[in-house]
């Protein structure tokens, strides 16, 4: 699987769990709590693979440093400014993430791979 449509499987598996961890309450309890770190795995997950496509080099370290780098950065988008006793929010993200995963899985349908037509690798 491309990384790209890995990132955006990701992303709208992480959505749909943290849309229905918001629509059972957002509290506490064993189920919530598992919907919530798995929804929470599948996004930066979802933000390691898509950072790691952002690199073009050969550089595996560069590009595991840029995967950490940009699960990290979601990360700390998502928890900086989360306000305290709210189910809403993380069904917010949720939906942020199903839009994005949505767009970008629908976006490269139908697309066949661009060939080279010439060059060493156009064979």
């Amino acid at each position: 699987m491309p990384p790209a449509k890995l990132a955006a499987s990701l992303a709208l598996l992480g959505g749909v769990l943290w849309i229905l961890h918001a629509l059972l309450g957002g509290g506490d309890g064993t189920l919530l709590d598992v919907l919530h770190v798995l929804g929470l795995v599948c996004l930066m997950g979802a933000s390691a693979v898509f950072g790691t496509t952002l690199v073009k080099s050969d550089a595996v370290a560069v590009r595991a440093v840029v995967g950490v780098a940009s699960a990290l950065l979601a990360l700390s988008v998502v928890e900086a400014f989360r306000p305290d006793g709210t189910s809403w929010y993380d069904g917010f993200w949720g939906v942020v993430a199903v839009l994005l995963g949505g767009v970008a899985l629908v976006r490269g349908r139908g697309r066949a791979p661009a060939r080279r037509t010439s060059g060493a690798h156009a064979r």
